[in-house]
């Protein structure tokens, strides 16, 4: 009986930072979220201060007046020369944040916005003696650039935890992204609005027009919106507040401004359609006699997207027979590891506006970092079983259709928040020509519903949250797929409670699971990676063959100090039981764990004489199994910094004492784990640069068992011209594993549990080029080449996994117990000549080439047209030797697969 694992799906098993290994990074996510103005306030999850307060006091926010346009709107055409921007009182008190806060900005900014029925106009005029430097890139939609910005936000809920904030550069060129919670960042949100600019000698200007349909407020006669205006000065790397976002503290919406006088303005019905049609094209590498493989197809779609206000704070998006044929490929990975690749999501409506329902179950950065109750890539999947081919050839399904997808969100004046989500996927059948040419058809994903819900209710004028959080999928299954789960559920609270003018958080989640399915396919949850129910010296659960249903729980509670001074810390516990399964939902790795943590760190966020920022981490951490098996006990120190002339670097150094891995059998005893030291460095340069780079590197030790590994990353980054950008990011990664995981065998009523000794070598290269024609129409291209060798030079099983030494847990093959004829291996376990165990040539080499090139045109506000070529070229064979001259050869000359995409979509609003 044997269970092999030689060929590599997708990143190599690696000793990599566990879970509970990672590092809070503060305020700085937020900033290389957003790269704007906003990233200078701390990003750490705070409360906010309720209408008219602000988050640390009662004091009456600053006002900024809007006044209403009798007789129409302005022109938006950046000149700010309509009669009406006289009449609007000016706003000018800004206030730097970096480089020296608390000053007077270098430049006078002044603001003033006006209003109609339909819209909300803001006109900046930004004022520069300097007029020549202005900084203005000219890039594609959403896409950050070393430029002068004008930053413009608007808490419309006037709840101070909610904004929309739309920003522009001198080129036109717009972003625009939704905050929430205070902190957090959506920058896949895109809303339908206008916006023009212009250069002169005194400066620039910039004329927004913001529809009242892409706001959300309640119907009232009298209205008043939160409102910051931010602007920053690329050449001086100066940022300026209108009201100020300090560095040491947390907040951004809650430090807004008001804006006031917006009267007899009415929630507008929101019904806006986006219908499309596509067409594809591919030609691949033909196969004789395949039907499902001639060389050649084509496809047509058609499909809608459709936003409906519901009421004047819920929105109903809904998509019908979406087509994502623009959407960029996952990178090529090698995975050797028992647990899933995480991929992330790259699909417009599974992205945008999805932050009611994000429920991370992480903690840190490291694998666990992708962890969560939902996780959307999980709809239109690809199909989890395969046709039978019969002798004949079978049709390759590459993805399940989704039907219809649909959601409900908003949040109401009294402070609940509410989200519905639900999507149906077809039934999906592969065709088959059996040998004797008979067709068939046989069911390779089942129809599945999924939905996901989020209520979640504020108190304390923002300062307490408490919310629930579940979601469902059920799939109608035939019996030749009975090894799924029919159905799974998960369901829990969660809350937040800030105190102490917010310096102080308790927060936390619990959550419940259940699962069902036939015997069959609850036992194959039982021997998942997640749990090993089938360990033999597992004693405090049992695998039941005969059980229809499985049902588990998590939890997390922390405390911490996110805001006032310098010095922060975060505390708490998480755990998982055994039981807990959210993968039909979401995305899980492990469960049957408690984890205890720490984390402290020092903040300098002013500028000195050597460093403009810097900040000092400590972590540590200890984990247990539900069966008292201690798993891991560990720690790392690490840093980040920026210097005054604008380069940033990072480092740090962490290390594990030996624990006991209930996995690393993969259902197997449990096994004693060598410890290890760890660590990771890079810097980049001033990012304002034409010419840019930067240098990333990690490496990997376990002494006791001979096992190493390093990764190097150079990058460089190159703008020819304001509307060019250039990256090019290889990669080398080397490592000998001296305890490979390859396989379970069965041999005389015996498991034999064997390793490999693994030396493995993987290069890609990342290369993104970006030409910008004008802020509507830009071209787009990413190429990746990946070679990846694993060259296996011993083998080994496991012989007492708890010995005290390493070498006492293995008994290593010599030569007398193993045979090799040619590339093929094998084992004679008894020396009698007959092989007992074959391993077959588990070597292996894995060739790829992904790009995708992508010419997207707005050729009306909201309505795109996208043409696509997307290309590809792969192979797997048993080589394992590395070449890189010969693959990067043998790779250009393999057949490739290319596939040329339309797709034209058009907005309109009823």
């Amino acid at each position: 009986m044997s269970n092999r694992q030689h060929k590599p799906a997708s990143t190599a098993r690696r000793p990599s930072r566990r879970p509970w290994e990672g590092r809070p990074t503060g305020w700085i996510a937020l900033a290389a979220l957003l790269a704007a103005p906003w990233a200078a306030a701390s990003a750490q999850q705070t409360s906010n201060g309720g209408p008219g307060r602000t988050s640390s006091g009662s004091t009456k926010p600053a006002a900024a007046v809007a006044v209403r346009a009798l007789s129409g709107g302005p022109r938006v055409d950046g000149r700010l020369d309509d009669e009406i921007w006289k009449t609007a009182p000016a706003i000018s008190d800004f206030t730097q944040q970096d480089p020296n806060q608390g000053e007077p900005p270098s430049e006078r900014t002044e603001v003033r916005v006006v209003y109609t029925d339909a819209a909300i106009y803001v006109g900046v005029r930004a004022y520069d003696s300097q007029a020549d430097q202005i900084a203005a890139q000219l890039t594609r939609r959403d896409i950050e650039s070393p430029s002068d910005w004008i930053l413009v936000g608007f808490d419309s809920y006037h709840d101070r935890r909610t904004a929309f904030v739309f920003s522009v550069n001198p080129a036109g060129v717009k972003r625009d992204f939704y905050v929430f919670n205070d902190n957090d960042a959506d920058d896949s949100w895109d809303a339908v609005w206008d916006v023009a600019c212009t250069r002169d000698p005194e400066g620039w200007t910039a004329e927004f027009r913001i529809p009242f349909s892409q706001l959300r407020f309640p119907n009232a006669a009298e209205h008043t919106f939160g409102f910051q205006v931010v602007r920053t000065i690329n050449r001086l790397n100066e940022e300026m507040h209108w009201r100020l976002m300090p560095k040491e503290e947390s907040g951004i919406v809650s430090r807004f401004g008001d804006l006031v006088g917006l009267q007899g303005i009415k929630p507008p019905r929101r019904v806006e359609v986006m219908p499309y049609v596509s067409g594809a094209s591919t030609w691949e590498p033909g196969e004789d006699g395949n039907p499902f493989q001639t060389g050649s197809s084509r496809t047509g779609r058609a499909g809608a997207d459709l936003n409906i206000g519901v009421t004047s704070n819920l929105t109903l998006s809904a998509t019908i027979n979406p087509d994502f044929g623009q959407v960029e490929a996952d990178p090529a990975v090698v995975n050797l590891s028992a647990f899933e690749t995480f991929f992330p999501e790259k699909r417009p409506f599974f992205n945008e506006g999805l932050d009611i329902f994000r429920f991370p179950i992480l903690l840190g950065d490291g694998d666990g970092a992708n962890e969560q109750l939902f996780y959307t890539r999980r709809i239109g999947r690809a199909p989890q079983g395969s046709a039978d081919p019969r002798g004949g050839y079978a049709e390759t399904v590459p993805q399940t259709t989704i039907l219809s997808a649909a959601k409900l969100s908003g949040k109401t004046p009294s402070g609940w928040t509410i989200g519905l989500l639900g999507a149906l996927t077809a039934e999906e059948e592969a065709d088959v020509i059996d040998g004797d040419g008979v067709p068939h058809a046989d069911i390779v994903e089942p129809r599945s519903t999924y939905f996901v819900g989020r209520l979640a209710r504020d108190f304390r004028n923002g300062h307490t949250q408490v919310g629930f959080f579940g979601t469902a999928v059920n799939r109608a299954l035939p019996d030749d797929l009975s090894f799924l789960r029919s159905s799974a559920y998960a369901g829990g609270f969660d809350w937040s409670h800030r105190f102490r003018n917010d310096t102080y958080s308790v927060e936390g989640w619990l959550v419940g699971s259940h699962v069902r399915g036939s015997e069959g396919a609850i036992e194959r949850t039982q021997r998942s990676s997640a749990r090993y129910y089938q360990r033999p010296d597992n004693d405090h659960v049992t695998l039941d063959p005969t059980r229809t249903s499985l049902s588990g729980f998590a939890g997390q509670l922390i405390f911490g100090k996110h805001a006032g001074g310098n010095w922060r810390f975060a505390t708490g516990v998480d755990t998982r039981s055994p039981g807990f399964e959210v993968n039909d939902a979401g995305f899980q790795r492990e469960a049957d764990r408690t984890i205890q943590f720490l984390w402290i760190a020092r903040r300098w966020v002013h500028p000195g004489k050597v460093f403009r920022r810097a900040q000092v981490n400590f972590n540590q951490w200890a984990a247990w199994s539900y069966g008292g098996n201690r798993l891991s006990t560990g720690g790392n120190v690490n840093a980040n910094w920026q210097f005054l002339n604008y380069w940033s670097g990072y480092a740090g150094v962490g290390g594990n004492i030996r624990g006991l891995s209930t996995g690393a059998l993969r259902g197997g005893p449990a096994f004693v784990t060598p410890g290890h030291l760890n660590g990771w460095a890079g810097f980049s340069t001033d990012g304002r640069k034409a010419l840019r780079g930067g240098l990333s590197t990690s490496w990997f030790i376990q002494p006791e068992a001979d096992t190493w590994s390093f990764r190097i990353g150079p990058r460089v980054s190159w703008r020819p011209a304001s509307n060019m950008d250039f990256s090019f990011s290889p990669s080398l990664s080397r490592q000998f594993d001296s305890w490979q995981y390859l396989e379970r065998s069965e041999v005389a009523g015996e498991d034999h549990f064997i390793f490999g000794e693994l030396k493995q070598t993987t290069v890609n290269a990342s290369f993104r080029g970006n030409v910008t024609f004008t802020p509507t129409l830009s071209l787009q291209v990413w190429a990746q080449p990946f070679v990846s060798t694993g060259d296996y030079e011993g083998f080994r099983q496991v012989a007492d996994p708890r010995g005290d030494r390493f070498a006492d847990r293995f008994d290593d093959f010599g030569s007398d117990r193993l045979i090799q004829q040619g590339d093929e291996v094998s084992i004679d376990l008894d020396r009698d000549g007959t092989a007992d165990i074959d391993l077959g040539n588990p070597d292996f080499t894995v060739l790829s080439f992904r790009s995708n090139v992508v010419l997207r045109w707005e050729y009306l506000l909201g309505s795109t047209i996208f043409l696509v070529w997307q290309h590809g070229r792969f192979d797997y064979h048993h080589d394992g030797v590395f070449r890189l001259g010969d693959s990067l050869d043998d790779l250009f000359r393999l057949d490739a697969t290319n596939t040329f995409v339309v797709k034209v979509n058009y907005w309109f609003s009823l």
